[in-house]
């Protein structure tokens, strides 16, 4: 570690950064990805899980002025890329389907058919919903272990460097030490926010389902009309 690591540790933390090994610059390049993505899953799911509970509302407000399902599809818009929409959809698909098969009243046996049938719904709208959710979590357990990895490796540098240059001397050690201490972090600076999103959105996830559970008991209750 010479000249150029003290002038680096003297110029501020990009110039630590660009003068760190190239484990160190792997190892931040990494954290800098998880941290890029992560971010974007944030915003991409603020606004998605926004957006559906909005619909939510829509929906039960319309619920509520209904008093039969052939009202409700009637005054509730279609809005393809919403999960209460196809929910209504997979009812009405059913109903359909069993007004061909039997005759136009709803007979007692075919409700639990159509209850299956939303139930398989919300399963995918679940599914549809808390996708990429989980790479949060990756960021949140992996990223302080990765930016550990960086720091140990630079620790091990540092100690090479007083065993090469025969010196503890702070001004041979506190450099290599800042540029290790850099990667945890970055390693705690894409965790932290990761691990608060993903609870955060898991919660909301958690009220969709189950207001999505409710709209489901809604349109039962509008069939027997």
């Amino acid at each position: 570690m010479g000249l150029s690591s003290l002038n680096a540790y003297s110029g501020g933390l990009f110039s630590l950064i660009y003068s760190a090994g190239p484990v160190a610059k792997a190892v931040m390049l990494i954290l800098l990805i998880f941290s890029i993505i992560s971010w974007t899953i944030m915003f991409v799911k603020f606004r998605q899980y926004g957006r559906t509970e909005r619909e939510a509302e829509r929906f039960f407000h319309a619920a509520r002025e209904a008093d039969s399902f052939k009202k409700l599809i009637t005054i509730y818009r279609e809005s393809p890329d919403n999960s209460f929409y196809r929910l209504i959809l997979a009812c009405y698909k059913e109903i359909t389907k069993r007004q061909k098969e039997n005759n136009p009243e709803i007979k007692q046996e075919t409700i639990p058919i159509i209850e299956n049938a939303m139930r398989i719904t919300i399963s995918e709208e679940t599914t549809r919903l808390e996708r990429r959710l989980s790479f949060l979590a990756t960021t949140a357990n992996a990223s302080p272990f990765i930016g550990l990895f960086g720091t140990v490796w630079g620790i091990m540098d540092s100690f090479r460097e007083i065993g090469v240059r025969g010196t503890t001397s702070l001004a041979v050690v506190a450099p290599g030490i800042s540029e290790a201490l850099i990667a945890t972090a970055m390693g705690l600076a894409a965790a932290i926010p990761a691990v608060l999103a993903y609870n955060y959105f898991s919660g909301r996830l958690k009220r969709i389902m189950s207001r999505m559970e409710n709209a489901s008991l809604y349109l039962i209750n509008l069939i027997g009309k």
